[in-house]
C-alpha cells in the first residue's frame, strides 16, 4: 500500500484539480429570478359580518408571495484550486507525521534537527505539523490578498510538492527497514 501512496496523492491532487467550479451552481442561482410560491387564490380567512360580499363581476385581489433573489455565493474570486492545495497541505502533514512515526518505530532516526526534539512526543509534534500547515495557508493567503495570486497557487504547489517528497521518503525508508 505505501509503495503506492506517491501515485494515489497524485490521482487525489489531480481529481480535485478537476473538479468543477461552482461557476454553474452561481449561473442556476442567478437564474432563479422568482417564483410564485402561492398561486393567485382567494383568501382563507373569513370576512367579518359589516363586509358586503363582492359583487360577482369585480375580481378579488390576492396577494402572492415570490422568493426574492438569492445572493451568489461569496468566491472572492479564488479559483478551486487554492482550497484544494489548502486540503492537501493539511493531509500531507498529517501523511508526514504518520510516515515518520511509522519509520521511526523501524529503527530510523529523523533527520531534521529542528523536529528531533518533538519526534518523541507525539501530541508536541501534532502541534509542530498543524503549526506547520496553518502558517503555510496564512502565508498563501496573505499573498493572496496582497495581490500576488500566482505567487499564492504557485508557494502552495512547492510547499506541498516539497511535503510529498519527504512523505514518499519517509514510507520508501520505513519500508526497507521492515524488511
Amino acid at each position: 500500500m505505501f509503495r503506492s501512496l506517491p501515485s494515489l496523492l497524485a490521482g487525489t491532487f489531480i481529481a480535485l484539480v478537476a473538479m468543477p467550479s461552482s461557476a454553474a451552481a452561481q449561473d442556476l442561482v442567478a437564474a432563479n429570478t422568482s417564483t410564485v410560491l402561492f398561486p393567485a387564490i382567494a383568501p382563507l380567512v373569513p370576512a367579518p359580518a359589516s363586509v358586503a360580499a363582492a359583487p360577482a363581476a369585480e375580481a378579488v385581489p390576492t396577494q402572492t408571495f415570490t422568493r426574492p433573489t438569492m445572493p451568489a455565493a461569496k468566491s472572492f474570486g479564488r479559483p478551486s484550486l487554492l482550497p484544494a492545495l489548502y486540503v492537501a497541505q493539511g493531509a500531507l502533514q498529517a501523511m508526514d507525521m504518520h510516515s515518520t512515526m511509522q519509520a521511526i518505530s523501524h529503527g530510523a532516526h529523523e533527520a531534521n534537527p529542528m523536529m528531533q526534539g518533538v519526534v518523541n512526543n507525539k501530541g508536541a509534534m501534532l502541534a509542530v505539523k498543524a503549526g506547520v500547515a496553518a502558517s503555510t495557508i496564512l502565508m498563501s493567503e496573505c499573498l493572496w490578498k496582497k495581490g500576488n495570486r500566482t505567487g499564492a497557487i504557485v508557494s502552495m504547489i512547492i510547499a506541498n510538492s516539497v511535503t510529498a517528497v519527504v512523505v514518499a521518503h519517509n514510507y520508501r525508508l520505513s519500508n526497507q527497514l521492515a524488511h
